[in-house]
Parts: structure tokens; sequence; C-alpha cells
């Protein structure tokens, strides 16, 4: 190809890509007062747009509905309905953490817990063997301490971030 014919090529894309029809949305409200947004205008209307700054305004045309119904719609997008979610306290949270008695990240992961408002049952692995081999079963044979259980949820190692993601996902469920 040569150089004009790329150039004449690269000059269509951008203009298929860049048009303003390939952009549009329609925001109207239906005969019940829902709001709809779709990039097709709505069935048996008019298209009567008009540009607000970069906003685009769709109105539908005049049938039998009142004023209000019949006035631009924002194009803007619509948040889902808000559902209260039900949080359990982190103190009802069941967590486990299997430490030893030497480790210092296991004493940062007990403050940090107690700052959540958590807390552990705890189990020294030095000193209770049989607590060893169900820390190894969880951590998939890992041997570092901490390891914490929060309802299942196995973090392994000193991690801020993990316990606190894991206890929120637990208030929420």
């Amino acid at each position: 190809m040569t150089r004009y014919g790329q150039g004449i090529f690269t000059l269509c894309i951008c203009g298929l890509l860049l048009s303003p029809a390939a952009a549009q949305i329609y925001t109207w409200k239906d005969k019940d007062g829902r709001i709809v947004i779709s990039d097709n205008p709505p069935p048996g209307s008019e298209k009567q747009i008009e540009k607000a700054g970069e906003e685009r305004l769709f109105q539908s045309a005049p049938q039998q509905e009142s004023a209000a119904q019949t006035e631009p719609v924002r194009s803007a997008p619509v948040a889902a309905p808000v559902q209260e979610e039900r949080m359990r306290p982190a103190r009802d949270i069941r967590v486990i953490m299997y430490t030893t008695s030497w480790c210092g990240y296991c004493k940062k992961a007990r403050e940090y817990l107690g700052s959540l408002g958590a807390s552990a049952a705890e189990y020294d692995i030095d000193r209770q063997p049989e607590k060893r081999e169900e820390m190894l079963k969880k951590s998939n044979g890992a041997r570092g301490v901490p390891v914490i259980d929060v309802e299942g949820i196995i973090i392994r190692g000193y991690n801020p971030g993990a316990i606190k993601a894991a206890i929120e996902q637990r208030m929420r469920s």
C-alpha cells in the first residue's frame, strides 16, 4: 500500500471511531415512570436531541403524558437500588490463630485483630502438637506462623490488608 493509501485508510478508520452516532445514548421515562437508558431511541418517538455542553439530552415525542414525563432527562448512569447490608460485629467473627511464643509477627497479628475489634482463639503450635497438624492442613503444609483462619479464609503470615479484607468479608456474610 502506498503512503497516500495508508493515510486515507487511517483517516477513514479514525472517522468511523470518532463518529458521534457511535456514542449516542438516549435516556427517557417509560409509561410507568421508570428511567430507561439505551443506545436506541425509544420506540415511536421523534429524535429531538439537544446538546448541553458535552452531555446529550433526549426528549420523547409529545404523547398523552404529563409535562413532567416528557421533559429531557440528563444522560447519567442510574445507580442500583441501595440495599442495606446486614453487618455482623467483628467480635462475632470466629478467628483462629496459630502462633508460637517467640514470633514477633504473631504478636503484631494479635494486636491488629484487636484493633479491628476481633478476637481470636490462639494456639501455640510449639506446645500443642495436635494444633500444629491442624495448622499444616489448613495452610497446605506451610510451616510459617502466624496462620490465621477467619471462618475458612486462611491467611499465611502477617498481612494486615488480607486480615482486614477477610474480617470485612465475613462481617457482610
